[in-house]
C-alpha cells in the first residue's frame, strides 16, 4: 500500500450556498491534497436557495474574495478553467453516486467537513457506504475551525430571511446573492 503519486480530492456539496465553513474545508484540503475539485451537487432532500450555476459561480467568487491569490476570474463561468494554477477545480456532479463522479474526474481521495458531533453519524454512514462502493478511495474528514461550527448554509439562508446579518457565514458576494433574491421576491 502505497501513497498515489499525485493526489486529487473530490469535496462535494450542495453549496447552497457556499459557507466561511465550506471554504475552511476547501483551504485545509489545499494544503493537504495536490489539487482539490470542488463539486457542486443536489441533495434531492434539500429545497434550493440557489440554483446550481448560480451555486457555481457563487463558489468560484467566494474562493477569490477569499484568496485573491487564486488568480481566477471571479465573473468566470464553471468552465473557464481552474484557479491557484489549476490546484483548484470547480463542477457539478447529477444523477450519479459520488463515487462514481470520484472516479470520473480520477480523484483519490473524497474530502468530507465535520462541524459538530451530530455531523459524524451521518458521514460514518456515507463512509461505510462509500467504502463498501469502492475502498480504493478513501474518505477524508476534516473537522473546520472553531469559529465556523455554528456556520451552515440552512443557517446563513435562515438568518438572511429574517434580515439578520450574515457577513460572519457567507463572503460578499454571497451576501449581494441574497440582498438580489429579497429585492426580486
Amino acid at each position: 500500500m502505497r501513497k498515489a503519486e499525485r493526489t486529487k480530492a473530490l469535496y462535494a456539496g450542495s453549496f447552497d450556498p457556499v459557507t466561511r465553513g465550506h471554504l475552511d474545508i476547501i483551504g485545509k484540503a489545499l494544503v493537504t491534497f495536490d489539487a482539490v475539485h470542488v463539486a457542486v451537487g443536489t441533495n434531492v432532500r434539500k429545497q434550493r436557495a440557489f440554483g446550481v450555476e448560480e451555486s457555481l459561480r457563487l463558489l468560484r467568487r467566494s474562493v477569490v474574495e477569499l484568496w485573491p491569490e487564486a488568480d481566477g476570474r471571479a465573473d468566470a463561468g464553471p468552465a473557464d478553467g481552474s484557479l491557484f494554477a489549476g490546484a483548484l477545480e470547480i463542477g457539478e456532479f447529477t444523477n450519479q453516486s459520488l463515487i462514481r463522479y470520484a472516479r470520473t474526474i480520477g480523484a483519490t481521495h473524497i474530502v468530507r467537513g465535520l462541524r459538530e458531533a451530530s455531523d459524524f453519524n451521518e458521514e460514518f454512514n456515507l463512509h461505510g457506504v462509500a467504502g463498501r462502493i469502492d475502498p480504493s478511495i478513501p474518505m477524508v474528514h476534516f473537522i473546520c475551525d472553531a469559529r465556523f461550527l455554528h456556520v451552515s448554509s440552512s443557517t446563513a439562508k435562515e438568518l438572511d430571511a429574517m434580515g439578520e446579518d450574515v457577513a460572519w457565514l457567507v463572503m460578499p458576494s454571497v451576501q449581494a446573492a441574497f440582498r438580489a433574491r429579497r429585492s426580486v421576491g
